[in-house]
């Protein structure tokens, strides 16, 4: 009952979509996965972030068996492509735990202020001003954060 639903609603093929990026780490094991996340999947095709350009290379050689195994995971042929791109990534949310912990940026002097306040001037739209005088004081805090 609830197939027949889904398939008059057209999302079955979304869910068995979603379903291949769940089923990413199994197929591909953990090691792969590891530094890789797929991301999205539109129009059949399967997104994927890689570490680096080297796993982006390997694994699009195995592109043709990564589909089929994905497929075979879903039972249905709804992933017809795959596309890696090498941009790397950010750690994932288990790994956050072994990140250092970010100190909170030291708040602006009084310089500084003004300094943002005197470059944010030479803008036509108050929004645009705000944004200006919040990058430049941002950009300042980073720095002398750094210097510490």
């Amino acid at each position: 009952m609830v197939r027949p639903t889904l398939q008059g609603l057209g999302i079955q093929e979304k869910i068995l979509e979603q379903q291949a990026v769940a089923k990413w780490k199994s197929v591909v094991g953990s090691h792969i996965a590891a530094s890789t996340i797929p991301e999205a999947v539109r129009d059949g095709i399967l997104f994927v972030a890689c570490k680096s350009s080297m796993w982006s290379s390997e694994l699009s050689l195995h592109k043709d068996d990564i589909v089929k195994r994905l497929n075979e995971a879903v039972g249905k042929a709804v992933i017809k492509d795959i596309r890696f791109s090498a941009r790397g990534f950010r750690r994932r949310a288990e790994d956050a735990h072994s990140l250092p912990a970010r100190k909170k940026p030291s708040p602006p002097s009084p310089e500084e202020v003004e300094a943002a306040n005197e470059v944010a001037a030479a803008c036509s739209s108050p929004e645009l001003a705000e944004k200006v005088r919040r990058a430049v004081i941002s950009s300042k805090q980073r720095r002398t954060d750094q210097e510490v």
